[in-house]
């Protein structure tokens, strides 16, 4: 029984990940209410899954409201600049008249600047969690990385609407489907900050944050 129950059995180590995770979805989703504190609150998401993939110990809700706080206003500024741009596209979307020549010109680029939008989204929050960058330098790397890592950027693209369409289709998997999210996507984040960063998992590098 020992060997199927112990700290050490597989048992143990899948049971308490996954405790882990429907902790972290909680406070994601209770933090993400206000909806204003929704960039905060994926922030902090991703730096503990990130954190538990560097082999650090934590605890899951230290962790998390540390990021929270550390990371608010830089991540709410964020996500308001996002908001702003989404609002824009989706105005300029529904208002272009495509019977015209300059509609016609102008709306399939509406839908370019959507998707670079989309993909800057995903890995910005990531980004954010593991890194200190100014606001401007911030929108840079993730276009950059975005840009640069195409499989992994469609990759968590398809999770992502995957989870969304298992949300709808099971409701009760809201309380672990976040944190589920996130910790298959920093897989892939991780793997290529470490490919600009080598040193990323070491304490050196987390104290300099």
């Amino acid at each position: 029984m020992e060997k199927w129950l112990g700290p050490d059995s597989k048992f143990y180590k899948w049971g308490t990940l996954l405790a882990d995770l429907i902790i972290l979805t909680v406070l994601w989703l209770i933090c993400s209410l206000p909806i204003i504190t929704m960039g905060a609150a994926t922030t902090a998401l991703y730096y503990v899954t990130t954190r538990q993939l560097s082999n650090r110990e934590g605890y899951v809700s230290r962790d998390f409201f540390r990021s929270f706080r550390k990371n608010f206003f830089q991540a709410t500024l964020v996500e308001i600049i996002l908001g702003i741009i989404s609002v824009a596209l989706f105005i300029n979307i529904l208002m272009l008249d495509r019977s015209t020549v300059l509609g016609s010109i102008l709306f399939p680029i509406q839908f370019v600047i959507l998707y670079e939008l989309t993909i800057v989204t995903i890995y910005i929050y990531p980004i954010l969690s593991r890194f200190e960058f100014k606001t401007v330098q911030l929108f840079k790397t993730a276009f950059f990385m975005a840009n640069r890592h195409l499989m992994t950027t469609i990759t968590c693209f398809v999770l992502f609407v995957a989870a969304i369409l298992v949300v709808f289709r099971f409701y009760i998997l809201i309380f672990v489907c976040a944190g589920f999210y996130a910790i298959l996507t920093s897989l892939m984040f991780m793997h290529l900050f470490r490919k600009y960063i080598p040193e990323m998992d070491m304490d050196s590098f987390e104290d300099m944050r």
